[in-house]
């Protein structure tokens, strides 16, 4: 893990700066968790609910992404209609 961590830092370096997408934040978001080894119960609830609460945000993200490729074609659509009215 800590080198998969070294890796992407290293990359993020040499793409001087170019921000990974989000899915990889929250795949590595996701790994992390899994590979905690709760102690208690308390502990493994509140893994669980930070598994849950990753979960509805790559939903979000998910949505996100698609409302943004729909206003994007829809944009693209427009500038057509306006090139074409010239």
């Amino acid at each position: 893990m800590i080198n998969n961590q070294s890796n992407r830092w290293k990359q993020f370096l040499l793409n001087e700066g170019n921000m990974p997408e989000i899915d990889a934040w929250i795949q590595s978001l996701k790994e992390s968790l899994s590979m905690i080894k709760p102690r208690s119960a308390k502990e493994s609830k509140r893994i669980e609910l930070m598994k849950h609460q990753l979960n509805e945000v790559r939903r979000a993200s998910n949505r996100l992404h698609r409302e943004n490729k729909n206003l994007r074609e829809e944009n693209n659509l427009l500038k057509e209609q306006e090139q074409v009215k010239e």
